[in-house]
């Protein structure tokens, strides 16, 4: 981060005369920023300077800044002046400026009008259907009607947003709920309008229950991904009415990816008296390879493991159904040779919960996986499911390559003082690691040792001048929590009141006051 705060400090990005080198390097700065969510833009505050950004004379450079403030949420949302402004310059920035409001939600309500001019100004289909998008997130009510002029639009783009901005409307685009419908039947629609119907409630859904299931069938992932969702939203309707029945029939398709749809399906219906059924995908291999093109040379993103692999939406739909009866099921899947299938386990069993902790030692097997993201999730699961027996093999993950199956680890042991006590010497030497979110793990895990973390508290302090503010951050929290011990670093905890990085501000802000208390 160090980097990424010198960079957006120091970089002179409005100058008149500028490379084309410095407006790419802007925006790769920028997205980066922006995939760390609104955690890291309240934490480094880098919303105002980002949102300065929005105003820049390159396209790339504003549209890259909107979207950015778009990803940082509530912090982001701070700056929606700035972000509606966008509206009124090229399509590439009017996009990504209704996107941003899109994302901020009913807070940018009262851009709606400005939203509704855009949209009967621009001629460019993609920017209608960013705007449209973005009329139905904010909850623009009183412009359904205008929504609703552009259901028939020739853009399949346009007519499509028009159905979900509709939805997103809810009881004010509700009147249109059958003309939505009627988009179910054109496939270059029907994401739109089975995501739409969704959002319009239980009723709409059961009106129209029977078109749904079908695109349990669709050939697009997504579409079917969206249907099982929406078939969640009248649970009840669909179970009392039997339709279930017909989806149950479906995981016995051809198809892998209708089979994953329908075990998907009755998963976010809750219908465990399917769970028999739907564990009979266990022993299934398949794999739908049908959009594997289009990931070819990175043109997409791979689907979800769950859309593709029945084995994994089985177990997600287990998962889901909290059903204790398949829990050997669930943990046998640990040992499948495909990691996908080992992950969708571990997430299973941590929506089962503490029932899945009697079956806690088979995640023994997956603490030493190929995979980091399996270890990782090894962690998480122990630590979801109150698996006590086998936190005492946390520590040998204290050395793992990589950072975050460390931090993961020591987070997990964290919520065991009891066994973590045991441990304090390796948590302590996790503090001279490399990375800072390390360090940070080890400083909160030692402070979940009550009087043993203590005894830590002059090297914890140190950190108070690490050039790494997640650790400085991580330092003050710490402290905070080692009562006399860690007031005896109260002159360093002010100085670090006026650190330039919020969140390291807000934790020895916190810490003085506990003391103070």
């Amino acid at each position: 981060m160090d980097k990424l705060t010198k960079f957006v400090k120091e970089q002179s990005l409005q100058r008149s005369e500028r490379s084309a080198r410095a407006e790419e390097q802007a925006v790769q700065w920028l997205v980066e920023l922006g995939g760390r969510g609104p955690k890291a833009a309240a934490d480094f505050g880098f919303a105002s300077q980002v949102a300065n950004l929005t105003k820049d004379h390159n396209d790339e450079v504003a549209a890259a800044a909107l979207r950015t403030l778009g990803d940082f949420g509530p912090e982001g949302a701070k700056h929606m002046g700035a972000v509606a402004s966008g509206l009124n310059r090229s399509p590439e920035v009017c996009i990504a400026a209704a996107v941003a409001l899109a994302e901020f939600g009913p807070q940018a309500l009262g851009y709606g009008d400005t939203l509704a001019m855009c949209l009967e100004r621009t001629r460019d289909e993609n920017a209608k259907a960013a705007v449209l998008a973005a009329l139905g997130a904010v909850g623009a009510e009183q412009h359904a009607g205008l929504c609703a002029k552009y259901l028939e639009d020739s853009s399949v783009a346009v007519s499509a947003a028009a159905c979900q901005a509709l939805g997103r409307l809810g009881s004010a685009g509700a009147a249109d709920a059958p003309r939505i419908a009627e988009k179910l039947a054109d496939p270059s629609k029907r994401f739109a309008a089975v995501t739409a119907l969704g959002y319009l409630g239980t009723e709409t859904v059961k009106r129209n229950m029977s078109q749904i299931v079908s695109c349990l069938k669709d050939k697009d992932s997504l579409t079917r991904q969206a249907a099982a969702t929406t078939l969640g939203v009248a649970s009840d309707a669909v179970l009392a009415g039997g339709d279930a029945t017909s989806i149950v029939a479906l995981l016995k398709d051809p198809n892998p990816g209708t089979r994953c749809a329908a075990a998907l399906a009755l998963g976010k219906l809750g219908a465990v008296s399917s769970a028999a059924e739907v564990a009979e995908l266990l022993g299934d291999n398949a794999e739908d390879a049908s959009e594997s093109h289009l990931t070819v040379g990175g043109g997409a993103l791979r689907s979800a493991a769950a859309l593709r692999r029945p084995k994994c939406a089985a177990l997600a739909s287990l998962g889901l159904m909290k059903s204790e009866k398949h829990l050997p099921l669930l943990s046998g899947a640990l040992r499948d040779k495909s990691y996908e299938v080992r992950l969708s386990a571990l997430e299973a069993l941590m929506q089962v919960g503490h029932a899945a902790a009697k079956y806690s030692t088979s995640i023994m097997s997956v603490m030493e996986d190929d995979v980091y993201l399996v270890r990782l999730k090894a962690c998480q699961t122990i630590a979801a499911i109150g698996a006590t027996d086998v936190m005492d093999n946390l520590p040998d993950l204290f050395q793992d390559e990589a950072p975050s199956v460390r931090q993961a680890a020591l987070d997990a042991l964290a919520t065991n003082s009891d066994i973590g006590k045991k441990y304090s010497s390796q948590v302590f030497k996790c503090i001279t690691d490399e990375y800072g979110c390390v360090r940070a793990a080890a400083m909160r895990c030692l402070a979940s040792m009550e009087s043993v973390g203590q005894c830590y508290a002059s090297t914890i302090a140190g950190e108070l001048s690490s050039q790494d503010p997640e650790s400085r951050a991580a330092a003050c929290e710490t402290l905070g929590k080692l009562g006399d011990y860690g007031a005896a670093f109260t002159e360093e905890m002010e100085v670090c009141q006026h650190d330039e990085i919020p969140m390291v501000r807000e934790a020895a802000a916190h810490a003085l006051v506990t003391w103070r208390i």
